[in-house]
């Protein structure tokens, strides 16, 4: 409405540069561009807005000029990562996709079995295993999910030791009988002929924090020393995620069976909710550790922008929603501030959101010079993104997938191939990812 009769009605230019070319004249960061807007160029006949936006709508106007720019560069992205006769041609290998097991069933999580079959949830409360290609079961008597909005069963993951205890836990969007909404809970048991059996509860709120918000449920494990970490989302409760009382919008440790450790960082803290590991974290659907180093990374989707990835340490506040490199959804400001003393910026952060879900190290070796690059899902995108990371540092972001369906988990199987799961598309259900010479 305001920029462009200057820079165009696609930002593209006009009697004023183009705003999505990625050419700055008075500097490029966020901070500079907003200073440009805040006190215009009066020499140059750009005026000053300082007068008409508010600070928290100079700031929307920056995502939303990043989100243009990068809308703007997705011709060329597209023609990239075509497929050439079935062949995705990237930086380091050339793959193929192939169909695992074929579904329109809005699968969520897969794990391993160690006969070769697959387990994998389906959102509305089915467990699943996968053999020769095709869906069976599901499991008998799992728990009774809560499958409102975005919850249902999510995260299934085999204990490290499953070969010689049998477990295998679940994470799943509960409720209780005359509750008013409900929260994301944690139970173990084992696979006996078809069958679900010796259930234990590992982590379940008491009923006066349920909510009715049908959304950010978090979830995704990783087992480590001992301990099993996981996530949950703010609940649509964006304020309770800096609460330090509320289980929403952390990242919890436990010990394997649900016992809290005494080394937590809240534990002694009045009130606290004692399972807290770090806060401040919006919707976090990705999880996993680094294998060399045994750091924690995260994924969590932002809103509108500000999707992030993260290394997660003890008793760190990643600032939601104190601190965004977003905006709400309908475009209004949330905050003006993108950082904080005392708050965590991001390793990584997309603007426009690619609604970033499963992250997994590749740890095999049939695609050698990935091994050990950070692999992240997007759904709204439809992209998988090989991340590079150096001393702790995310150094690259590729693209090596696009258009192929919404890819909600990813995950390095034990055969050295890298497994999707994507929720339509041509290769919808489970597919994997092999090397062409």
């Amino acid at each position: 409405m305001n920029c462009a009769s200057c820079h165009g009605s696609q930002l593209q230019g006009g009697e004023g540069s183009s705003l999505i070319d990625d050419v700055w004249k008075y500097g490029s960061s966020d901070a500079e561009i907003a200073e440009t807007i805040r006190n215009g160029v009066p020499d140059l006949g750009m005026i000053a807005w300082k007068d008409v936006l508010s600070e928290k709508e100079i700031r929307s106007l920056v995502i939303f000029m990043r989100e243009q720019k990068q809308l703007a560069e997705k011709e060329g992205l597209l023609e990239r990562v075509q497929p050439e006769g079935g062949v995705f041609k990237t930086e380091a290998h050339d793959f193929k996709l192939v169909q695992v097991a074929k579904s329109k069933r809005l699968l969520w999580s897969l794990d391993f079995m160690p006969d070769g079959s697959i387990l994998t949830t389906e959102r509305n409360g089915n467990l699943w295993l996968v053999k020769d290609g095709q869906l069976t079961g599901p499991i008998k008597e799992t728990p009774k999910v809560w499958a409102y909005g975005q919850g249902g069963l999510l995260e299934v993951a085999l204990h490290p030791n499953y070969e010689e205890n049998g477990w295998i836990y679940l994470s799943f969007s509960e409720t209780a009988k005359g509750a008013s909404g409900g929260m994301t809970a944690v139970v173990r048991g084992r696979i006996e002929k078809g069958r679900w059996i010796d259930q234990e509860e590992i982590f379940q709120v008491p009923a006066k924090f349920y909510t009715r918000s049908g959304v950010h449920f978090g979830s995704r494990f990783v087992f480590q020393d001992g301990y099993l970490f996981f996530g949950i989302g703010d609940r649509g409760r964006r304020e309770m995620a800096q609460d330090i009382t509320r289980p929403n919008g952390k990242i919890h440790r436990i010990h394997e069976d649900g016992r809290i450790p005494e080394d937590n960082p809240f534990v002694g803290v009045e009130g606290a909710y004692p399972s807290i590991w770090s806060y401040g974290n919006r919707n976090p659907q990705g999880l996993d550790t680094h294998p060399v180093t045994g750091e924690l990374w995260e994924s969590e989707h932002g809103p509108r922008g500000g999707d992030e990835i993260n290394k997660i340490e003890r008793g760190v506040n990643y600032g939601w929603p104190v601190i965004t490199h977003g905006m709400n959804y309908g475009g209004t400001p949330i905050t003006d501030i993108t950082e904080k003393e005392g708050m965590a910026q991001p390793a990584l952060y997309w603007t426009p959101s690619i609604a970033v879900c499963g992250i997994d190290f590749y740890e095999g070796d049939r695609f050698p010079n990935w091994k050990y690059n950070l692999f992240a899902t997007g759904l709204a995108s439809e992209e998988l993104h090989r991340l590079v990371i150096e001393e702790g540092e995310i150094v690259k972001d590729e693209i090596v997938m696009k258009n192929q369906g919404r890819i909600r988990d990813v995950a390095s199987g034990p055969d050295g191939f890298l497994y999707v799961i994507l929720n339509g598309g041509p290769y919808s259900g489970i597919a994997r990812l092999e090397p062409v010479e």
